[in-house]
C-alpha cells in the first residue's frame, strides 16, 4: 500500500506525491532480477536461474534498477490513482531520482498530471424556451398510409400501352461524349422507376412513349455539379432500348387493407393509430431536441479553458467514428482524403472547432452533474456491461473493454450524463425528476448526442485513441 498526498498546480495540473514502503521496493527489484534473468542467457546456468550477484556482474546492476523502476512507477502510480481518486485526462510526467531507489529502502517520487479544467457555471436552469411538440396533421397521416400502399404495391406487366412516368422499366443503354464511350455510361439492363430522377436530370423523360422493345437516341447535358468531376458539364449522347415495363398497382385504402398492414380492423382504426405513433414520435423527438437546447444553453453560458489535450484526444476520437463511418460503406480514409481533397493535417484542424465543443459540453455536463449530486452506481455501470455484451453476443473483445478501468469510467460517464439530462429536462417541464436513468435501448431516441455517448448511443471501440488514461470529462 503506497501512500500519497495531492496537491494542485496551476494550469490544470495535479501533483501526486507517492510513497512506496521499503517492501513493495524489494518486491519491485525481485520482479526485475527474474525478469531480467528469464531473458537473458547466462553461460552454465538454465534460463532464469542465474543468482543476483552472476546477473549483477552479466548485465550490469543499472539495467535491473531500469527495470525496478519501471514497475514500481506503474504499479505505484496506478495505486496512488485509486487512493486519491484523482482523474488523469493525459499521461504522467513523473519525477524519480534513480540514486534514490535502493533495495529494501522506501522511496517517494512525484507524478504530475493533467486534470480536468475547473468549469465557471452559468445560468443552465432558466431556459428561455420550452418543449415544442409540433402537431401532427391529417395530412401527415395520409402520407403514411400512402407509403404503406406503396409497400403493398404490385406490379403489372405492360404490353398494351407506352410507357409513363411511374412506371417501373428496364433499360438498356449506351453513352458516348464526342462518339467515345466513357465509364459508368452503359448498361447491359438497368431497372429504375420513370420520373423518380435517378438518372442525370431530363435522362427519364426520354423514356416517356416508348414501347418494349423501342430504341430511342438523344443528347443531353451532365450539370455543372455533378458528382463525377470529369463529367460536369459535358455534352453526352445515349442510345436507349426499353427493355421491360411494368405498372405499379396500389390497394384501395379500404378495411381490408387496414386489417393486412395493422392489428387493427378498420381504416379510421388504421388512422389513429398511425396518428398516436406519430404523436409518440413526435414527443420524444421534442424532449430529444429540448434536451439538445438545454445543453447548448448550459455550455454557452459557462466558461473554461480547454486542455489541449483533451481537445487532441477528442479529435482522434472522431477521426476513429469517421473510420467507422467510412467502413460500412467500404471508403477507406485515404479513399475520402483523397475524394475530399483534404491532407490529414487539413482533416484535423476540420474537427478542431467541433471536438472543442464537445470536449466543453462535456465539461459543463461533468461539472453540473458535481453540483447536482449525480452519478452512476456501480450497479448501473454492471447492468449496462451485462445490456451491451448481450446486445453484442457477448463479445470478447468488447467483455474486455467495458469492463476495463477506461471502460467503466466511459460508461460511468455516459450514465450519469443521461442522468443528468433527463433530470433537467423533467425539471424544465416541471414532472418528477427521476434519478434512476432507464436503460440504453430505451432512452437512445430521445438521447441529445453530448451526452457521452457516440452518436449510435453505444461505447466507442476500445481502440487506441479512445482509450484514454481516465475520464475526460
Amino acid at each position: 500500500m503506497v501512500t500519497v498526498s495531492t496537491r494542485p498546480e496551476p494550469g490544470s495540473k495535479m501533483v501526486l506525491e507517492i510513497e512506496v514502503p521499503a517492501e513493495e521496493v524489494a518486491r519491485h527489484f525481485a520482479t526485475a532480477y527474474r525478469h531480467v534473468a528469464e531473458r537473458t542467457k547466462v553461460p552454465g546456468f538454465r534460463p532464469g536461474k542465474a543468482p543476483r550477484n552472476v546477473i549483477d556482474r552479466f548485465v550490469g546492476r543499472g539495467s535491473v534498477l531500469a527495470e525496478a523502476i519501471d514497475h514500481l512507477v506503474s504499479d505505484s502510480y496506478d495505486a496512488a490513482l485509486i487512493q486519491s481518486d484523482v482523474m488523469p485526462i493525459d499521461q504522467p510526467e513523473v519525477d524519480i531520482d534513480p540514486a534514490a531507489v535502493v533495495e529494501g529502502q522506501a522511496v517517494t517520487f512525484t507524478a504530475t498530471v493533467p486534470v480536468r479544467p475547473d468549469v465557471e457555471l452559468g445560468s443552465y436552469t432558466d431556459y428561455p424556451f420550452g418543449l415544442e411538440v409540433p402537431e401532427i396533421t391529417d395530412d401527415q397521416v395520409s402520407q403514411v398510409i400512402e407509403e404503406l400502399r406503396e409497400q403493398q404495391a404490385t406490379l403489372r406487366p405492360i404490353d398494351d400501352r407506352t410507357a409513363q412516368k411511374g412506371d417501373l422499366a428496364s433499360v438498356k443503354f449506351v453513352g458516348s461524349i464526342d462518339g467515345e464511350p466513357f465509364e459508368g455510361g452503359s448498361a447491359d439492363r438497368m431497372p429504375l422507376v420513370i420520373g423518380d430522377d435517378r438518372m442525370i436530370p431530363g435522362w427519364e423523360d426520354n423514356l416517356v412513349g416508348l414501347k418494349i422493345g423501342e430504341s430511342k437516341g438523344f443528347d443531353i447535358g451532365f450539370p455543372d455539379d455533378y458528382r463525377v468531376e470529369e463529367l460536369q458539364g459535358k455534352q453526352a449522347h445515349f442510345e436507349v432500348e426499353l427493355l421491360d415495363l411494368r405498372e405499379k398497382i396500389l390497394p384501395e385504402v379500404n378495411d381490408e387493407f387496414a386489417a393486412s398492414v395493422g392489428d387493427v380492423k378498420t381504416v379510421d382504426e388504421l388512422r389513429a393509430e398511425i396518428r398516436d405513433a406519430m404523436v409518440k414520435r413526435a414527443e420524444a423527438e421534442a424532449r430529444h431536441s429540448l434536451g439538445d437546447r438545454i445543453i447548448e444553453f448550459a455550455s454557452s453560458n459557462a466558461k473554461v479553458e480547454l486542455p489541449e489535450v483533451m481537445v487532441a484526444n477528442e479529435i482522434e476520437i472522431m477521426k476513429d467514428e469517421l473510420r467507422s463511418r467510412l467502413a460500412q460503406q467500404r471508403i477507406g480514409m485515404e479513399q475520402y482524403l483523397a475524394l475530399s481533397k483534404q491532407t490529414p493535417e487539413e482533416l484535423s484542424a476540420e474537427l478542431r472547432e467541433p471536438a472543442s465543443r464537445r470536449v466543453k459540453t462535456l465539461l459543463v455536463l461533468s461539472a453540473i452533474a458535481e453540483k447536482e449530486g449525480i452519478d452512476a452506481s456501480d450497479e448501473q455501470i454492471d447492468a449496462e456491461i451485462g445490456e451491451q455484451l448481450e446486445r453484442y453476443d457477448n463479445d470478447a473483445k468488447l467483455r474486455e473493454y467495458l469492463t476495463s478501468r477506461r471502460g467503466r469510467s466511459y460508461l460511468r460517464m455516459t450514465i450519469r450524463n443521461r442522468t443528468l439530462v433527463d433530470t433537467l429536462i423533467d425539471r424544465a417541464l416541471g414532472t418528477d425528476v427521476t434519478t434512476t436513468p432507464a436503460p440504453a435501448g430505451e432512452t437512445e431516441a430521445a438521447e441529445p448526442d453530448a451526452t457521452g455517448a457516440t452518436e449510435t448511443g453505444e461505447p466507442p471501440e476500445a481502440t487506441e485513441s479512445t482509450e484514454q488514461p481516465e475520464e475526460s470529462a
